[in-house]
């Protein structure tokens, strides 16, 4: 009785630990620096921290050429789907497998507090013909995207803000960014493990049963055999 409190005291114990919010902090400025905060922890994400033992030069020309040696497998189970399926069915798998993904991280989307977001985008380059071209562009790209992102996560005015700009001075464009926000990791593993079930999987199996042969059941020719007897 004693061991069944236990683990039920340590499985309330993992539920809470995973309805606390875990809090990200992002900023771009030419170089992305995003931060992940949980509880009293916080970690860097990027840049991402800088080895402390570097290897010498001998080691890291023996890895090189270890793993240049070593086929990848990933590449080679490509390949061979291209010709069992044609370079159209392997083209069709992942344009699947991309959109199962973009609607399972949409449905995570939805459970992302975002509390602040502010994008900045300057337009500029050499040409006046080319930059107000490269303007419209942006606008019509940039505005349509941050829209259905803020609706996702739920990130009003004046919290969520997008603006696009234009300078004929400026000779490269530019592109600002801050946001803030929250996911409670009790969504990130639930959405984690019904991709992993639901997308990957079977698309893993799909994938690797290219070229095999279809083994087929030997229960049909029983049955006509019975039947002529």
């Amino acid at each position: 009785m004693i061991v069944l409190w236990i683990l039920l005291g340590l499985i309330a114990l993992i539920f809470l630990l995973l309805c606390i919010p875990v809090r990200f902090d992002l900023n771009y400025n030419g170089e992305a620096t995003v931060f992940i905060r949980y509880l009293f922890l916080k970690y860097r994400v990027l840049p991402a921290p800088e080895p402390i033992k570097e290897k010498k030069p001998s080691e890291k020309k023996a890895e090189e050429k270890a793993e240049e040696k070593k086929p990848n497998p990933l590449l080679q189970q490509v390949k061979k789907y291209k010709e069992a399926e044609g370079l159209t069915g392997l083209l069709t798998l992942a344009k699947d497998l991309l959109k199962a993904t973009g609607t399972r991280f949409g449905k995570l989307l939805k459970h992302i507090k975002l509390k602040d977001f502010d994008l900045y985008v300057l337009v500029g380059g050499k040409d006046a013909a080319e930059i107000a071209i490269l303007y419209g562009e942006v606008c019509a790209g940039v505005y349509p995207a941050v829209s259905v992102l803020l609706g996702l996560t739920n990130c009003k005015s004046p919290h969520g803000r997008v603006s696009v700009d234009l300078d004929y001075s400026v000779k490269e464009p530019k592109v600002l960014c801050t946001a803030s926000g929250a996911v409670r990791p009790l969504f990130v593993v639930h959405h984690g493990v019904q991709f992993i079930l639901r997308t990957i999987l079977p698309f893993y199996n799909k994938f690797q049963s290219a070229g095999k042969p279809v083994v087929k059941s030997a229960a049909p020719a029983a049955n006509t055999k019975e039947r002529t007897t």
